[in-house]
């Protein structure tokens, strides 16, 4: 889980609560070039299947980012789908960069 808190100076920027888990919906191959710190990897084609193990409680915000933003799409509409609420897409790893301040590890 990850743990972000903190204010925002900009209005682009957004802050996570305590709580929230941030997802990166790509694969094993993407992750390994750059990834946000903190991030949990769980492709998209896992996430029906891993999500619970990741993310038991259905009303834990989750933040979700990919390589542009469609399969963060993908997995928001999923998500909804087996009942969990507080879904952000954050779209593309470098737009997630930006909007939540966080640096790009390897």
């Amino acid at each position: 889980m990850l743990a972000i808190s903190g204010c925002c100076s900009t209005e682009s920027k957004i802050s996570m609560e305590n709580n929230a888990v941030l997802l990166d919906v790509r694969t094993p191959e993407e992750h390994k070039s750059g990834y946000l710190e903190g991030a949990v990897l769980l492709p998209l084609a896992e996430l029906e299947s891993k999500i619970s193990s990741k993310v038991a409680d259905k009303n834990t915000p989750v933040y979700i980012y990919c390589r542009s933003g469609r399969r963060a799409g993908t997995a928001v509409e999923t998500l909804k789908a087996m009942g969990y609420t507080d879904l952000h897409n954050l779209g593309g790893l470098k737009d997630a960069r930006k909007k939540l301040d966080l640096p790009i590890s390897k």
